[in-house]
C-alpha cells in the first residue's frame, strides 16, 4: 500500500472544435493609434505610469506597435467622436480636403457625428479655410435644425488657404516616414510648381525615415521641380540625406528610390563634386547610363534655417502683452513656435497662449505641446490655449490635452 496517494491528474484541455471561426480582428481606432503612437515614447519617472510620463519623439501613427498602450488618450472627451478624431489625423498631416469629407459624410449618416456640437464646428471650420461660402451656409442650415441654436458665422475676413497660398508663395512640412502615402503630402509641392508660386519651401526635418517607393516619390518630385527650374528652398534636409548616403552604402540592395533621392539632394545642394562620383556608382550599381549634373535655381535660404510656417505665413512665436502668441504650422517636436515656451512660462503663475493664427499642429508636435505643458503644470503653473480653431482642438483632445486648458479668447 502507498503510503501517499498519487496526486489526480488534470483534466486535459478540450481541443478546439474543427470548423470554429477565429475571432475576426478589429480595426483600431483613431483613438487607439494616438494612444499606441504617444505611449511609444513614454518615460516613467514613477512606479505607475501618469499622463505627465508622454514623451513622442517621431512617433508615426502607422508604425506604431500592436500591443496595448497603458496609457488611454482622453478616454471621456466631450464631443468627440470617432469621426472627428480621425478626421484630426487627416487634417493634422495636411489632408485637409479627405477631413472635410470624411466630417460632410459622418454629419450626413453617423449618429455620434450628428450629435457632436464639436465635429460640426470642425466641419465650419475646414469649409471657412477652403472658402466654401455656400457649402458653409447649407451647412449652417442644418446646424440650426439639429441644435435649435445659431449656428457660427461666416468670416468675411479670413482668407481661404487657397488664397494665402496665391500670395506669398507655399510651405510644405513633410512629417513622419516617406512611403508611397506620402503622396498626398507631395501634392502640395506639385501644386506649387504648376501656379509658379514665389519663396516656395519644403521642410523635411520632421522625416523620420524611408522606404525605397517613399524615397522615389520625393526624388520625383524635386526632380520635377528642378526640371521647371522652380525656386525651391529645401530647409533642413541635413538629416534626411545623411541618412539617405547611409543607406546608400548598401549599394543596389537600397533600392533605386534611395539613390535617386540621394543624387537629388545633390543636386538640390549643389554639390557637383559628390554629385560626379555618385552617378558613376549609380550607373554601375543599375547598368544604366550616369545621369547629367543639372542643379536647379539658387534659392535663399531663411536664416539660421528657421522654417517659415504653411500657407506664407511667418513660423512665429511673439509676445504681445501678456500672452505668448503662435501663428501657422506647427510641425515637428522642435517647432519654433515651442521654443519660447519655457521661458515666456517663467515667472508666470498663469501661462496664457494665443493660438488663433495657429493654421494646422501636426501630430509630433501635438504630442511635443503636450509635454510642455505637463512640465509647466508640474511646476504648479496654470497653462490656457485661447483661440484653438475647432479641428486643431479636436487633435489636441484626441493626444491628451484636457478640455480645461482651452479659454476664449478674451474680444
Amino acid at each position: 500500500m502507498a503510503l501517499f496517494q498519487k496526486p489526480p491528474k488534470r483534466p486535459e484541455p478540450a481541443p478546439p472544435k474543427r470548423g470554429t471561426a477565429a475571432a475576426p480582428v478589429r480595426p483600431q481606432s483613431a483613438r487607439e493609434l494616438a494612444a499606441q503612437a504617444v505611449g511609444k515614447g513614454m518615460q516613467r519617472a514613477r512606479s505607475e505610469p501618469t499622463a505627465r510620463d508622454i514623451t513622442v519623439t517621431g512617433a508615426s501613427l502607422m508604425g506604431a506597435p500592436p500591443t496595448t498602450s497603458a496609457i488611454e488618450v482622453m478616454q471621456a472627451n466631450p464631443g468627440l467622436c470617432a469621426v472627428l478624431e480621425n478626421a484630426a489625423l487627416l487634417y493634422a498631416s495636411a489632408q485637409a480636403e479627405m477631413a472635410r469629407k470624411l466630417l460632410e459624410q459622418g454629419v450626413a449618416s453617423d449618429h455620434d457625428t450628428r450629435l457632436s456640437p464639436l465635429a460640426w464646428l470642425a466641419l465650419f471650420d475646414l469649409l471657412q479655410r477652403a472658402g466654401d461660402h455656400v457649402a458653409f451656409d447649407q451647412l449652417a442650415m442644418q446646424y440650426v435644425v439639429q441644435f435649435e441654436r445659431s449656428s457660427p458665422a461666416w468670416d468675411e475676413d479670413a482668407r481661404p488657404a487657397a488664397e494665402a497660398k496665391g500670395v506669398a508663395g507655399g510651405y510644405l512640412a513633410i512629417t513622419g516616414k516617406l512611403t508611397a502615402a506620402s503622396a498626398s503630402q507631395l501634392e502640395g509641392l506639385k501644386r506649387a510648381i504648376e501656379r509658379k508660386l514665389p519663396q516656395a519651401r519644403i521642410d523635411l526635418a520632421s522625416v523620420t525615415g524611408f522606404d525605397d517607393e517613399g524615397a522615389k516619390l520625393l526624388a520625383s518630385a524635386l526632380a520635377l521641380a528642378r526640371r521647371n527650374a522652380f525656386a525651391l528652398a529645401l530647409l533642413r534636409g541635413e538629416k534626411l540625406r545623411a541618412a539617405i548616403e547611409s543607406e546608400v552604402k548598401r549599394g543596389r540592395d537600397a533600392g533605386e528610390g534611395v539613390w535617386l533621392l540621394s543624387l537629388e539632394l545633390m543636386q538640390w545642394f549643389h554639390d557637383q563634386a559628390s554629385f560626379d562620383d555618385r552617378a558613376i556608382e549609380y550607373a554601375i550599381a543599375f547598368e544604366t547610363s550616369p545621369p547629367s549634373y543639372e542643379p536647379p535655381p539658387q534659392a535663399p535660404q531663411p536664416a539660421g534655417g528657421e522654417a517659415p510656417a504653411d500657407d506664407g505665413e511667418p513660423a512665429e512665436t511673439a509676445v504681445q502683452g501678456d500672452m505668448l502668441r503662435w501663428t501657422g504650422v506647427m510641425a515637428g517636436q522642435s517647432a519654433p513656435q515651442l521654443a519660447q515656451l519655457a521661458e515666456f512660462a517663467q515667472g508666470r503663475p498663469v501661462v496664457p497662449i494665443d493660438m488663433t493664427a495657429v493654421e494646422r499642429v501636426d501630430f509630433v508636435c501635438a504630442g511635443a505641446l503636450l509635454n510642455a505643458i505637463n512640465r509647466i503644470e508640474s511646476q504648479r503653473r496654470a497653462v490656457q490655449l485661447a483661440g484653438v480653431s475647432p479641428i486643431v482642438r479636436a487633435l489636441l483632445l484626441l493626444i491628451g490635452i484636457s478640455p480645461r486648458h482651452f479659454v476664449k479668447k478674451a474680444g
